[in-house]
């Protein structure tokens, strides 16, 4: 027991010896019977009463279970609105009960009766609980359902729940615990324990005891003790227990180091934001033991932060020096040794390249917010400035937010900042804004970095940015490149990390090669690395040295990069920046356990197509909308109805004109179907639901005859008042632009799939997350997958059709459209029919969830 736990027991004896065994007055005595009316029913009212109001006949307690068994019990250990027909029952033995009655008695008990009788009262809720609120993963069940029910009665705005509500601090909880004997080592113990460790709503409802200053005193007192609580194994509340630290991380330095290694990121998170307020001797004192003891994968926040104040690379080069009999192991060694040399790196203004001053915003609005913003940081975690986001795209310079947070008081204000960029997302529902930096944005961020050379080599290096599993991951090294191409030159120290991306065979070696541009030791580089031993480097340096049109170099054949025989023919062809997704998805499969063979194997089915890009960019290949242009000889496209009872009746529905692709305008091999090389292929389909998407596709020869056709589709668009409001949407947007892509399937495999790709699941799951926001229209390629309804592709083949509209395996994707809300159109058709121009046989499916 704690020295102050001590304290406070004798303050509450003498305080107990003070006040005497004096009776309770009149108005609690008479509260409790109000309280405790529903046992009347049975044989223990008095019995009852009298033990909590005086301590005698604890057998009653023995006893309760009848009434448990009756349901009266849930009327005192429960409170709140009941039947009629129990209400009345109540009150016919004691006249006037009402459950507003009850609720106002519960309220006279929590706000005045002293710790004995509210001890008493708990271990009486205890006995009259039903099952389920007895099962409970806390040692003082008692006390817990004690608080539940404080909680409950003290909810409303009314002065006598307020009153009570400000009573009910950890202290007095404290204290009932030890008049009444709660289990645990000690009653601070068993205060902490019945506040922290219950999980759910009512478990977080509790820990608004601990949220008030007196709380926040409470915690400051017993720092031993919450650290026992809030590092034992499978303690829920390390994140609230870690905000609340933050309040007062001084006294509770040690607690929130241990917490600073948690297994729950998000925790390591807040306590290294907490910390970060403490001057640097004092982080280093309480970090320092991390470094030989935790484990490896939950070192980087701490060797971050090291890294960030002075003192820190002393800290990490004496855990580098290994005694005797303490080897640090080798993945310990090396993280250390990689922050070690990061941080010899210079930092500061100019330091590496010249930088601009920083010019504080003219923006009024903006200049109180960061002044209250970053003094509230020091509060929020490591979420701090909720919304912060918003405000950047009005910073011309990032470090003025850094300059605000350093003079609040903060160490970690670099690092804080640039975690912005892997944190935050552009939106309630976008993506995290270092995955759409554009030139801009990457303007406003490169001299923040540039004083931060440690950074940007921790940023190129990669690393896991994921806080929560369901999180888009960020690739900190194709960002970084995006911005070290704002730098105005290559910093010479980083020059050996940028070679060796352009070295390399990765996704990143494009960026890298235009980022280093005519850096003078570049070309050398490459030039050395053409003559090397190392295979990968050698194909590398060629590919970089041809295409700055080196004499005599020879390039290597496409798509060398993913190894012999992985790709297909058609795919190895594709642009570099194509490619790149495919590296990415290999890197981030292996990362998920896939063996490498089987990511090659999937691999070899990717293929070529084309999409729009996510700025709307590329060639034009089309048009969207009207007019519809058709051969004087050509029927509009539609379907003809005989109307239910009106036989002789035909009714035409036409069908409405989507797109007009120009196949001259496709590049040849930019798909793997056999389209035609001129003409053009016009796209239709009436997008209702019920009972199905109507459409289908008419192509028309290179230099046949065309006019104006009148078309009036007439059906219920989805989504869309009429089809004149589509149309008006279509022909708004106008020419259709695309560019080269790449496809992996990413509709739930078949068992034939799985047979041949085992991880087919885990696969087409890390393809699904390899996106730029683009990809609303897409030629060739893969069916994209909806909320796995089936690969509409093979679902168009019909068992009961001819032999050549039978087979799965014969279907092709011709196009695809994301164009209306929560769905997807295909155009599908049989290759054979694609090569011999049976545009007929295309057949239209719409996969959505209205």
């Amino acid at each position: 027991m704690s020295q102050n736990e001590m304290d406070e027991m004798h303050e509450m004896d003498e305080k107990r010896h003070a006040e005497g065994l004096a009776d309770p007055p009149a108005d609690l005595a008479s509260a409790v019977r109000v309280c405790l009316a529903p046992l009347k029913s049975g044989h223990a009212f008095d019995g009852a009463v009298e033990y909590v109001l005086h301590g005698t006949g604890p057998e009653v307690l023995d006893v309760l279970g009848d009434s448990r068994s009756a349901g009266w019990a849930d009327m005192v250990s429960r409170g709140g609105a009941w039947s009629d027909d129990r209400v009345a029952a109540v009150a016919a033995l004691r006249p006037g009960w009402s459950t507003e009655a009850a609720d106002a008695a519960r309220l006279v008990v929590y706000g005045h009766a002293p710790a004995e009788v509210l001890a008493r009262f708990g271990h009486l809720l205890g006995a009259v609980a039903a099952p389920e609120d007895a099962d409970r993963p806390v040692a003082a069940t008692w006390l817990t359902l004690l608080t539940d029910n404080v909680v409950d009665a003290t909810a409303s705005r009314s002065a006598a729940s307020e009153a009570a509500r400000a009573r009910w601090t950890p202290d007095l909880l404290s204290a009932v615990a030890r008049a009444g004997r709660a289990p645990g080592r000690t009653p601070v113990h068993a205060t902490l324990m019945t506040l922290l460790h219950d999980p759910g709503i009512r478990g977080n409802r509790r820990q608004a005891l601990l949220a008030t200053e007196a709380g926040d005193a409470f915690l400051a007192r017993h720092t031993d003790v919450l650290t026992e609580v809030a590092t034992a194994p499978d303690f829920g509340a390390r994140r609230f227990v870690t905000l609340r630290c933050a309040r007062d991380a001084e006294r509770h330095a040690g607690l929130l180091a241990a917490l600073a290694t948690d297994e729950d990121r998000g925790v390591r998170a807040d306590a290294l934001a907490a910390l970060a307020w403490l001057d640097a001797p004092r982080q280093t004192e309480v970090l320092r033991p991390h470094l030989r003891t935790a484990p490896p994968d939950r070192l980087a926040g701490v060797l971050g932060r090291l890294a960030d104040i002075d003192g820190g690379a002393a800290a990490i080069w004496d855990a580098l020096k290994a005694t005797e009999g303490q080897p640090l192991g080798v993945e310990r060694a090396e993280t250390l040794r990689r922050t070690a040399d990061r941080m010899s790196l210079p930092r500061g203004p100019g330091a590496t390249v010249p930088v601009p001053p920083t010019v504080p915003p003219s923006d009024a609005d903006l200049l109180a917010e960061l002044a209250t913003r970053a003094a509230a940081a020091r509060l929020e975690g490591d979420c701090f400035w909720p919304g912060v986001q918003q405000w950047l795209a009005r910073l011309p310079d990032v470090r003025v937010l850094r300059d605000a947070l350093r003079e609040a008081g903060t160490t970690d204000a670099d690092r804080r900042v640039a975690a912005l960029l892997t944190t935050r997302s552009t939106g309630a529902f976008g993506r995290p804004i270092g995955t759409v930096l554009t030139a801009e944005d990457a303007e406003r961020w490169w001299p923040l970095f540039a004083e931060r050379p440690d950074l940007v080599a921790e940023y190129l290096e990669g690393f896991d940015t994921k806080r929560h599993p369901d999180d888009e991951a960020v690739d900190t090294t194709h960002m970084m490149l995006r911005i070290l191409e704002r730098f105005p030159a290559v910093p010479d120290v980083l020059a050996p990390d940028l070679t060796s991306l352009a070295l390399g065979a990765s996704r990143h070696r494009l960026a890298a090669r235009r980022v280093l541009g005519d850096h003078p030791g570049a070309r050398t580089a490459a030039r050395a690395a053409l003559d090397g031993a190392e295979e990968t480097a050698r194909s590398s340096a060629a590919e970089w040295l041809a295409a700055l049109g080196e004499p005599g170099v020879v390039p290597p054949e496409p798509g060398w990069e993913f190894g012999d025989g992985v790709l297909a023919p058609a795919t190895r062809t594709l642009p570099a920046d194509t490619l790149w997704w495919l590296d990415r998805f290999r890197t981030q499969a292996l990362e998920r356990g896939v063996p490498a063979p089987d990511v090659n194997r999937w691999l070899g089915l990717a293929r070529p197509m084309l999409r729009t890009a996510p700025d709307g960019g590329g060639p034009v290949v089309g048009r969207l909308g009207g007019p519809l242009m058709l051969p004087p000889d050509v029927p509009t496209p539609g379907d003809t109805y005989e109307p239910v009872g009106e036989e002789g009746t035909e009714y035409t529905a036409d069908h409405q004109l989507i797109l007009t692709l120009d196949f001259s305008a496709v590049p040849e091999g930019a798909t793997d179907l056999p389209l035609p090389p001129d003409g053009t292929l016009l796209l239709f389909v009436n997008a209702d639901l019920e009972p199905w998407p109507a459409g289908g596709a008419v192509y028309v020869p290179g230099g046949a005859a065309v006019e104006e056709r009148e078309s009036s589709p007439d059906y219920e668009v989805y989504e869309y008042d009429s089809p004149e409001e589509l149309d008006a949407e279509l022909r708004r947007v106008g020419a259709l632009r695309l560019v080269p892509g790449v496809s992996l399937p990413s509709t739930p495999p078949d068992d034939g799939m799985l047979a041949r790709h085992p991880h087919a699941e885990t696969l087409r799951e890390v393809w699904a997350e390899q996106t730029d926001g683009g990809g609303d229209w897409q030629l060739g390629g893969y069916a994209a997958n909806f909320d796995d309804y089936g690969d509409p592709v093979a679902g168009s083949a019909d068992p009961e059709a001819s032999e050549e509209l039978a087979d799965p395996d014969d279907w092709v994707l011709l196009a695809q459209w994301v164009g209306f809300p929560m769905s997807i159109l295909y155009w599908t058709i049989p290759r054979q029919d694609l090569a011999a121009r049976r545009f007929d046989r295309v057949a239209v499916q719409m996969h959505a969830n209205p």
